[in-house]
Parts: C-alpha cells; structure tokens; sequence
C-alpha cells in the first residue's frame, strides 16, 4: 500500500480538530446551527494553515447524512467521500490551471442543475486569485445569485490580489499563523500515534521553524523521521535541515552580549565549517535577542522554551541590563539589513557581530549628569575628573588696558576743516585694583564718546563721517527712537559743523522721511547738541546705491554679528563645555549656542 504522509493521514476531519482557527471554527459552526449558510466563503491566509482543510469540513458538515451539523459523523457515504475527493457533487478547481473564461463558463452552464446525491453542489476554488480578470467579471453575477443548492468557497494566499467585487459577494475568513505550541503539541500528538520519540529540544526547532504553518511541521517531521529513526534529536535536526544547533546559537549570543569579539569569530568560523546558511542563521539570533529581551521584561514565555533552554536564557541575561539588551537587537537588525546586501553574508554577519561585541559601554544619564555637576561646582578638579585630561592653570590676574581711540579716517573735500594730528590719549590711572572674579566691561556708547569699565570718557579728536554720523543717530535715538530708526539707512557723505549730506537710494522711503522740515530741524537741533554749531542739512538721491556697508544699520548689524560670534565663541571653550564634549567625544564639532535677545 502506498505511503501517506503525515500532512494527509492526520488531516483534521472535524472542526474541533482544527488547530488554531478557533475563530473559523466556532463562526461556521454557529452559523450552521443557526441555518444562516452564507452562498460565497473566501478564506485568506498563508500556506498550510488550514484553509482547503475547512472548506472541507464545511462540505461535510453541509452534505452529512446526519446534517447539516457542526460535527459530520465521518461514516456516511458523503463524508467519506468528500474525505477521499472523490465526490461527485463537491468540484475542487485550480485555480491556477483553470482561470480563463472558457473554464468559468462551463462550470456555470453544470451548476443549474441539481446535485446528484448530496444537499449541496459545493465549488471549491483553490488559489483563486490566479484567476484571469475576464474569468472573475463571468464570476460576478453567478456568484451573487447562485441557486439554492449551490456553495462556493474560495482560497487564497493573496487575498490583496483578488478584486473587491468578489470580496464583497463573499464572506472573508482571514486565517492566521498558527502559534509554536500549538504546533508542538500536534506534533507530540502524532508522535505518539506513530509510536516516535523526539526530544524537546527537537520539537520545539520543528515548531520553530514552520513558521506557523502546520502542513510546513508535518513535512519537516517526515524528513526527520526518515532520517533518524525511531528516536530525533536536536543534533539530527540542526544537520538536516542546514540551521545552527541551540547551543552554537547561545555561543554566539553570548560572546556579543558579553563583549568577547575573538569568541563571535570562532563561533561564526565553526558555523560556516558545517555549511550553517548565514542568512538564516542571524535570523535565528535576531529572534533569540528579541525572545531574551522579553524573559528580561517578564512580560511572558516568549518562545515556548523547553525547561533546560530557558535556564541557559536566563542565565545568560542575568547580569545585562535590559537597554545592552535592545542595543544588541538593533545593531543584529542592522547586520542582518548589511547581509542582504553583500555578496559575502559570512563576512558581513562576522564582522557585524564584532562590532556588536565591542561596543562601548552605556553609561547610565544620572551618572553623567552628577558628573558634569560635581565639574560645574569644582572646575579646579576638572581635569582629575574627566578621565586624564590635563590640569588647567589658573587664570592670572587681568590688567585692565585703556581704550585705544578709534581710527581717523580721511575727511572727505569740503565737508570739514583739515584734520589735526591725532593725539595719543594718556591712560589715567586706575583708582581701584580690578577684581579678578569680575570681567572687564566693554566700553558704552555715550553722546560725548565712549564710556569704560572705569567711567572714563574717551573722545577723539576727530572721526570720519560714518563715525560722527553714528553718533549723532546714537543721541537722537534717545529722544526720537522712530526718525533714528529712518537716518540709520542713509549713507552720511560728510559730516561737519557747517554741513550734512546723507545720500539714498533714488526713491527710497526713508530719503523721503528724511527730507522732510520735521526730520531736517531734528537733526540741526542733535547737531547743535554734538558739534557746537547749526550745520546746513542736505538729502541727496542718487540713481545708483552705494555699498550697503556705509550706513549707520549695517554698521550695528556688522557689529551685532561679530558680538554674537566672540559670544558663540566664548561659550565653546568655557572650561565647563569642554568637559562635557570630553565626556561625550561624539558630540565634537556638533555643539550649538543659542544666543538669547536682550
């Protein structure tokens, strides 16, 4: 007698045998009971978990002599034959070989009439979504208004493939992947049956490595069985199917999580020695990382391990802390994503796992936080701290250094009297010794010159016209801050007792503000004030602008800017962010000041 493989010999044959559609199980079955058959079924899932397996039942259930009932007696002659496939009134198609038009329409012109013996003329369709689109649109109004006797049920692995307008003249079962100790427990089931011994171990690779799929188990298991005999081990499983054994995956898993990188090479090295697929084995790791983070969070049995691999899990993660655990799986995602580009899996998954291995430390926020505190509070003790950096001298005591006036420039013809030798101000002594702990103040604008850190006032001799125009603007923003707001972007061409020419742009708003009688006396009147006299005020428009540079805004962005920058600078190499960029050498060339407004 031929031989039966275990797929076929222990194919559910009722609803109650169904391993994890429970779902499906109980919805057809109340429906039954209930007499509310629907006429079109689509079952959508991945391969071997079951779904031409139900729509046999379903026909069974349907056409039993004792039906329609959720549990066929299995002994009439419709059951056994549907069992056998060879019931008349119940059509499997392909739909992969019969998906033209002529096919559905020969189908449609036997389905009027009635079944030969059976209840039911049920049509069961398997990979469905193989069919042609004029083969589904000749589907359309049959499928909506079958008669009474007839029930299709279609299959599918590509449910997305099949057109909405058959979905919606069917009810959608969606089946899923079926859980490893679901699996295990079927696959003890029918060792026993078979009178087989396997270990544990053994059974729990093969539940594994069906993915789910219970047609893909009991292939696997009549492999195995075929090769060891009476009794499957571990060992004989890992060398069949080409796949790392447990032990060689802990080896691995342990000498990353630990650091060892000479230990991850000789592991990957004996691993290639056995023709392990590379691929398949980080595959296997990433899912061993992920099952120990979860036996490190508690949150459950993550893999359905036998007793003596969760000891080993355990004992491996118990001194490593949850985060070494979640860098390790998202730095083996990485290597495996590097694998599925390289031409040499082996070197990739080797070199990968060193990198892994030889990862630098976490160090714990709180940690570095207090440290960088206990630097901020003692900046002496800096360089002990940070971890052999050089001590830092103390910073001398600062001598404060006059003012240098600013530069002459040339005064331009006929706006001001020929300019005298400049004269080198004398430094006046300071009264009282500068406090070290306390910075030099930078010297102030004032309407008569400039004041220092000392009160002293500075005023050259003379200055150029952008300089004198500067500081006449500076007073009148005091008193008039909306007209100092409009002179700013006039370019001053001379700049005197006996005269003022500012030049715009030719049609400039702010020349015409400037022009006007209100805008002429202010600026007379400030004149006065700085300059002794009631200089002749002049508004020139020139067709073509001058450099941007000349006027009164530029010049105070030009400074602004250089302001924020010595402040930018300043704050870099503040003995404090120095340390901080020693305790975080990454961040190097990345730092960023935020410069606060006034």
């Amino acid at each position: 007698m031929a031989y039966t493989v275990l797929a076929r010999k222990y194919r559910p044959q009722s609803f109650e045998d169904l391993v994890g559609q429970e779902h499906v199980a109980r919805t057809l079955a109340n429906a039954i009971n209930a007499d509310r058959v629907a006429h079109a079924f689509l079952f959508t899932g991945v391969r071997g978990v079951g779904k031409t397996t139900t729509a046999r039942l379903l026909a069974k259930a349907l056409n039993c002599d004792k039906g329609p009932t959720p549990t066929p007696c299995n002994e009439c002659g419709p059951c056994l034959e549907i069992t056998a496939g060879i019931d008349v009134d119940v059509q499997e198609i392909d739909g992969a070989s019969n998906n033209s038009v002529e096919d559905v329409r020969r189908l449609q012109e036997s389905l009027p009439y009635r079944p030969q013996r059976d209840r039911y003329k049920i049509v069961i369709v398997d990979e469905v979504h193989m069919l042609s689109a004029g083969a589904f649109n000749a589907f359309l109004k049959t499928l909506e208004e079958p008669p009474d006797h007839v029930k299709f049920i279609f299959a599918t692995t590509e449910g997305h493939k099949v057109p909405v307008t058959i979905r919606s003249r069917c009810q959608q079962y969606d089946f899923r992947l079926i859980p490893h100790r679901l699996i295990a427990d079927r696959v003890r089931a029918i060792l026993d049956a078979e009178t087989l011994s396997a270990d544990e171990e053994a059974i729990s690779v093969v539940s594994r490595e069906a993915a789910g799929s219970m047609r893909d188990a009991l292939t696997l298991l009549d492999q195995l069985v075929a090769i060891s005999g009476d009794r499957i081990t571990a060992d004989t499983v890992a060398a069949s199917l080409g796949i790392a054994a447990r032990e060689a995956l802990y080896d691995v898993a342990r000498a990353v999580l630990e650091g060892d990188g000479a230990g991850v090479v000789g592991a990957i090295d004996g691993l290639a020695d056995k023709s392990v697929d590379m691929q398949h084995f980080a595959r296997q790791l990433l899912q061993l990382v992920r099952d120990l983070v979860v036996l490190k969070l508690d949150a459950g049995d993550p893999a359905e391990w036998v007793p003596e691999e969760r000891q080993a899990a355990e004992a491996l993660i118990g001194d490593i802390d949850i985060l070494e655990l979640q860098r390790a799986f998202r730095a083996t995602s990485m290597v495996m994503d590097e694998m599925a580009h390289s031409p040499n899996p082996k070197l990739m998954l080797e070199m990968g796992l060193v990198r892994v291995a030889t990862r630098p430390p976490l160090q714990a926020v709180s940690d570095l936080v207090a440290r960088l505190e206990s630097l901020q509070a003692n900046p002496g003790a800096a360089g002990g701290s940070s971890g052999g950096t050089r001590p830092r001298k103390p910073n001398p005591k600062p001598t404060p250094r006059p003012a240098k006036p600013k530069a002459e420039a040339k005064p331009e013809a006929k706006a001001a009297p020929k300019a005298e030798p400049e004269a080198k101000p004398e430094p006046e002594p300071d009264p009282k010794p500068q406090d070290p702990d306390q910075p030099i103040m930078p010297a102030t604008k004032h309407s008569g010159g400039f004041h220092t850190s000392s009160g002293e006032v500075l005023t050259p001799i003379r200055r150029a016209a952008l300089q004198e125009w500067e500081e006449l603007v500076g007073t009148l923003e005091q008193q008039q801050p909306a007209l100092a707001a409009v002179l700013e972007h006039g370019i001053p061409k001379a700049v005197g007792p006996d005269r003022i020419v500012l030049s715009f742009k030719d049609g400039s708003f702010y020349g015409r503000q400037a022009e006007s009688p209100e805008s002429i006396a202010a600026i007379v009147r400030i004149a006065e004030q700085q300059l002794g006299a009631r200089p002749e005020v002049e508004i020139r428009f020139d067709a073509q602008a001058e450099a941007a540079t000349k006027t009164v805004a530029a010049v105070a962005a030009q400074r602004k800017q250089a302001e924020a920058e010595a402040t930018r600078k300043e704050a870099l190499n503040h003995p404090i962010v120095r340390d901080a960029v020693e305790v975080f050498p990454e961040s190097a060339g990345k730092l960023k000041v935020h410069i606060e407004a006034d």
